[in-house]
């Protein structure tokens, strides 16, 4: 199989679609919890659980800060995949990594202690295609009980989707790169992407071309840059850095993260740049909601 679009295009199809893609359904689940886990078994209870009850084998590692799940598969990509409109991601892979995100968020909600993050990791290992969702457990625990709807939390997984020729034939997962996931990176990471859905999405991208979004966390401050063209002129006044700052100010105010001194936003098309400090930041309204 060969793929029909680069490793950029790949990232946004799926960023457009992961929202669809990444629905758990868990009603019922809570009678079904297991008794309480230790810290220390829950990669075995997860890769158990995973082989028990839904015959898949998958590889489970920790670091200090995140649970790490590997799935070798034959293909990630509809076998229609840049030929029908709408297929990307193969039916099959989907109900798979679906079970394991299940069986992720029961281990964790009946665990004494668990991880900050877990980040599933699926690889197309004919291809060479790596699939990465990143999510952090305390909003699993909150979606259990009912605190933030599941809608909110597909928003909040980061995904991650790249061509990688090291994922060919490895079914014990050698090309994994484990390391500790930390809370300012995963946010940097998830308001990126929250912006590229944004204006890749249906209501704006008539009007906006992503050339680029890029965002760090770095020296105690969150620095975001972009590239978004306007193509044509919207029905109504539409302030790029006003919806990009309203995005990074919701994602801050979601996890109440207040370790941080600053926040730098450039619009490499305007060049304009601005500066706000934390209390700036705080007390800058936002209409976005779950």
């Amino acid at each position: 199989m060969k793929l029909k679009l680069s490793s950029r295009n790949l990232v946004k199809s799926a960023l457009l679609f992961f929202s669809l893609f990444l629905y758990v359904n868990l009603s019922g689940c809570q009678d079904s919890l297991e008794p309480s886990f230790k810290e220390k078994d829950i990669p075995y209870h997860v890769k158990q659980i995973c082989k028990d009850e839904y015959k898949l084998d998958v590889i489970t590692q920790r670091s200090e800060t995140t649970l790490w799940i590997y799935l070798p598969l034959a293909k990630i990509l509809d076998k229609d995949y840049g030929v029908k409109e709408g297929k990307i991601f193969d039916e099959e892979m989907t109900d798979k990594l679906r079970n394991i995100l299940n069986t992720v968020g029961r281990v964790f909600v009946s665990s004494d202690k668990a991880p900050e993050f877990f980040a599933l990791w699926a690889s197309d290992i004919n291809i060479g295609l790596d699939y990465i969702i990143i999510g952090n457990v305390l909003d699993i625990k909150k979606a259990y009980a009912e605190s933030i709807p599941w809608t909110e939390i597909n928003k909040r997984y980061v995904i991650k989707l790249s061509v990688n020729p090291e994922a060919i034939q490895d079914t014990i997962g050698r090309h994994l790169k484990l390391y500790n996931i930390r809370l300012p990176d995963f946010l940097a990471q998830q308001m990126v992407q929250r912006i590229s859905v944004e204006f890749q999405g249906e209501g704006l991208k008539k009007y906006f071309k992503v050339e680029k979004i890029d965002g760090i966390f770095n020296n105690d401050a969150f620095i975001l840059e972009y590239s978004i063209k306007p193509l044509v002129k919207p029905d109504k006044p539409i302030d790029v850095m006003k919806e990009v700052l309203n995005t990074v100010t919701y994602c801050l105010k979601i996890y109440d993260f207040q370790d941080f001194s600053r926040v730098e936003i450039t619009d490499l098309v305007t060049q304009d740049k601005i500066v706000l400090n934390k209390a700036a930041i705080w007390e800058n309204p936002t209409e976005k909601k779950f």
